[in-house]
Order: structure tokens, then sequence, then C-alpha cells
């Protein structure tokens, strides 16, 4: 199944063999690689594991994800970059995006020369299932990607509703879930796969996890997939130190937990905050870890708000999101400066 939908050069793709990935079991003398004999930092003068084995052993702990079923992205950007360079031909193919959400999904497909179809949310923000299920029909997009939590809304849409995308969908429906620690009762996508082998997950550890700056995506999916994203991947696509970093934040899964605690009790008392300001217009309701909010002038309130030394997002160039600022829930501190900046902004 998953075969017909690759693009035949990957499908037909002999991987390259790294001197590290051909080597199993244990040796002191490491000859094969033709690296450094010594190096300024420890074991930074070797390769790191092609296959970030000890890292994927942790996320099957801490997150439950099947080792068979999880590959290692230098962020989940360098896995929607390749996903699309897998299933969806230049000048050919196209991909379906919600609109709004992330912009990566359209960038790296641009930059693969593959055409982008933008399907508007609902006026509520909610998936427009019928208008999906039409354009699912006429356009064949290889490719549906699906943010939830949204990104910028901060908004979760129904499992049942992806599902209905994803089961008319044959092609590949891959639903981005990097900010789902911070939702309650999340019903996550990754359920579905067993029956329904086109769907793929993306999960980081950039957020709840605070390893951002080790650029640690996490594709789940079915081991078919799996199997063909390690063979299509760059040999030694993830650092050493990065994947040290997750390691170390996975077991530290107690303290990850209590901050996403905090998050959303932080979010919860911003909310609050955001809708008891007399400019505010809407405050959009969030399960992620940031707050979307509505003023009369956004342009105005970012640039007083960088006077004052603290950057948020304009998102006003977004479909139905005019005047609109997103702020990530930051520290105690930062909270409490950010909200003594917006009691004072004389709009």
């Amino acid at each position: 199944m998953i075969d017909e939908l690759l693009n035949p050069w990957i499908r037909d793709l002999v991987p390259y063999s790294s001197a590290r990935s051909e080597f199993s079991g244990s040796a002191e003398i490491f000859l094969d690689a033709n690296e450094s004999w010594e190096g300024e930092s420890p074991e930074i003068n070797r390769y790191p594991d092609p296959f970030c084995r000890t890292l994927r052993m942790e996320i099957e702990r801490a997150m439950g994800f099947p080792f068979n079923m999880t590959a290692i992205g230098n962020g989940s950007d360098e896995i929607i970059d390749l996903l699309i360079r897998m299933f969806a031909c230049p000048g050919k193919d196209c991909i379906m995006v919600e609109r709004p959400t992330y912009g990566t999904y359209s960038v790296f497909a641009s930059v693969s020369g593959v055409d982008v179809v933008d399907v508007p949310l609902t006026a509520s923000l909610d998936l427009d299932i019928d208008a999906m299920l039409s354009a699912i029909r006429e356009k064949k997009p290889k490719i549906v990607f699906i943010c939830s939590p949204n990104n910028p809304t901060g908004r979760v849409y129904p499992l049942s509703s992806i599902l209905r995308v994803a089961d008319a969908n044959p092609g590949i429906t891959v639903v981005d879930e990097a900010y789902a620690d911070f939702a309650d009762g999340f019903s996550s996508a990754v359920s579905a796969i067993e029956d329904n082998p086109r769907i793929a997950v993306l999960r980081t550890l950039s957020k709840a996890f605070g390893a951002a700056g080790a650029r640690l995506g996490i594709l789940i999916s079915s081991p078919e997939v799996q199997k063909v994203f390690m063979k299509a991947k760059p040999p030694y696509n993830v650092p050493f130190p990065s994947q040290q970093a997750g390691i170390d934040a996975l077991r530290n899964i107690g303290r990850v937990r209590e901050r996403i605690k905090e998050t959303r009790d932080r979010r919860t008392d911003l909310a609050s905050f955001l809708s008891a300001l007399p400019y505010t217009m809407e405050v959009f309701p969030s399960e992620a870890n940031f707050m979307l909010f509505r003023v009369p002038d956004a342009a105005g309130l970012y640039s007083y708000l960088l006077d004052r030394g603290i950057v948020v997002r304009n998102r006003s160039s977004e479909p139905m999101l005019e005047n609109t600022i997103r702020i990530t829930i930051g520290s105690e501190e930062e909270m409490a400066k950010l909200k003594e900046a917006l009691s004072e902004w004389n709009y």
C-alpha cells in the first residue's frame, strides 16, 4: 500500500551505508569511519548513532511510542521536508493544508516544486470537513497536513474529524501534534495508525521537553513508512549532543510533567488577564503553550512591547486572524513583566 504512494526513486532507493550503520555489537577500537582519534569534547570526535537507538528507546519508555514505529529528525521540519520528498512528485503532485496553520508545510512544498492546496478553517476555526473531503476528491493531494493543537490558534480538532479526513484520503495524512503535551485529555492519532497505516504523526521535544535548541522531531508511523524514512534521511542527521539532550530530558520526565502543569496554570491565568484588558477584543481558547488574542492595533502593540524588550508574534497576516497577537507562556517573572507592559499600553 505505502509502496504505491512513494515516489519511485524513493521506493527503489539504495540507502547510503555509513560505516557506523554497518557495525553492530560492542567494540573498544573504532577505525572504520575516518574520524579523528581525538576531539575537544567527549565523544564529539565520533559520528553519532545514525538510528538514534538509545533516544528512541527512551521515547518508547517515557512516551509509549513503539521503537519500530519511531524515527528522529533534525527538528520536525526535517521530517516534514523529507515526507514531502518521499511522497510528492515535483511539478506534478500537491499537498493540502488547513489555514491558518504552521507555515513550514507550504514552504517545504514550494522548495520541492510541489503545489499547495489551502482549505480555510470554518468561521469558528474548526476543520471544514466537507471542504477538505471535496478538495481531496478534486485535487488528490499526496499528503494532507493537519496541525492539532493548531498553531497559531491553539485549538484541538476532534480526533473523529481528523480520522474522517484520513480515511477518505488515499494519500498520506500527517497529524502534527507538537503541542499535544499541553492539551487536556488529548486523543492522539497514533492510536489509529494500526488501522490506517497512511497516517503519520509528528511529535517534538522542543516544547514541553524544553529541548528546542537540540532540534529533535519525532516521526511516529507504520513500520513500513518508518523504514523508508530511515533509508532516505541523511546518515548522521541528529548530532550526538542533541541526542544526549533528548535522552536527558526524557529521563527527567517528572520535571517535564511539573513544567507542563506550570505552563497550563499560567495559560489559564494569562487568559483571564487578557480577557480583562479594556482593549482586548477576543481571546482564543488554547490547548497549547501560547495564547492568541485580538486587539484594535496588533502592529502597534507589537512595536510597543518590542520597545519594552518583549518579543511576541503578530499573526495578523494569517486568514481570519487580523489584528491578533500570539504570546508564548514564559516563566513567572516573564509573565509578570508582560502583564505590567500590557496594562500600561496606551492604545
